[in-house]
C-alpha cells in the first residue's frame, strides 16, 4: 500500500472510532453529513474535504446505505491513479465494526458517478445526491473555486469531481472536443460539516459540564 493510501484509512480510522483529541462518528453524526433521511432512503454519498492526511489520494467518500442491516457504510478512497480502494463497515450500536465475509457486493458506487444532468449544467464522477447540491450552490453563487469544463463553442458548464480524469471529454450538448479549464471565481470557502459537527459536540460537552457543577453547586456532594 502506498503512503498516501496508508494515511488515508488512517485518516478515516480516526474519524470512524475516535482518538484522544475527538470522539468517534456516530451512525447519527453519519446521517447528518449525507442527510438523511431528507434527502431520501440511499444510497447517500458524501465526499470528505480536502485536508491534512488526504493529501495522497483523489477522494475520499462516504456511502450510507439506510436500509442495509449488514452493510451501513461504505468508504472509498481512490488514490492517485484513479484506482478505488473499498473498506465496509456496520454501526453495532456503540461503535463502528467491520462485518466479515462481505466483499464483492459495492459495484454501485462504480456506476452511481456518470454524467448528470442539472438544470443546463453537467456534472461528471458525482453522485447523484451531491450533484444536485452543488448546481444549488452554483446558483446561489457559494460554489467557490468548484473546477468545470466550458465550451466555447456552445457555452455548456461540465463541472467534474477531483477523482474524474478529464483527457478526451466532449462537450455533451454539441460534441466540441475542445473544451476550456475554468473554476468559479472566490476565495470564500464553505463551512465544513466536519468541523460545525465537532464545535457542536464540544459546545454540548461543555454546557454539560456547566449544568452538573451547577447542580452539585445547588444539590451539593
Amino acid at each position: 500500500m502506498d503512503q498516501g493510501l496508508e494515511a488515508a484509512f488512517r485518516y478515516v480510522e480516526r474519524l470512524l472510532f475516535g482518538d484522544e483529541t475527538r470522539p468517534g462518528l456516530t451512525l447519527y453524526d453519519l446521517e447528518r453529513l449525507v442527510g438523511y433521511p431528507f434527502k431520501g432512503e440511499g444510497p447517500l454519498a458524501y465526499t470528505l474535504p480536502r485536508r491534512k492526511g488526504l493529501e495522497g489520494v483523489q477522494a475520499v467518500r462516504l456511502y450510507y446505505y439506510p436500509k442495509d442491516p449488514r452493510l451501513q457504510l461504505i468508504v472509498e478512497i481512490v488514490d492517485q491513479k484513479g484506482e478505488k480502494h473499498l473498506r465496509h463497515f456496520r454501526w453495532n450500536g456503540l461503535s463502528w465494526e467491520e462485518p466479515k465475509g462481505s466483499g464483492g457486493e459495492l459495484k454501485g458506487t462504480e456506476k452511481r458517478l456518470g454524467l448528470i444532468q442539472v438544470g443546463e449544467d453537467y456534472f461528471l464522477g458525482f453522485p447523484r445526491e451531491e450533484a444536485i447540491e452543488l448546481a444549488q450552490e452554483v446558483r446561489r453563487g457559494t460554489a467557490y473555486g468548484a473546477k468545470y469544463l466550458l465550451c466555447p463553442r456552445c457555452h455548456t458548464r461540465l463541472f467534474y469531481a477531483p477523482a474524474t480524469p478529464t483527457q478526451g471529454i466532449s462537450c455533451p450538448r454539441c460534441g466540441n472536443a475542445t473544451l476550456l479549464y475554468k473554476a468559479l471565481a472566490g476565495t470564500k470557502e464553505a463551512q465544513d460539516p466536519l468541523e460545525a459537527l465537532k464545535e457542536e459536540v464540544a459546545s454540548l460537552r461543555k454546557a454539560l459540564e456547566e449544568l452538573s457543577a451547577y447542580l452539585r453547586r445547588k444539590l451539593g456532594p
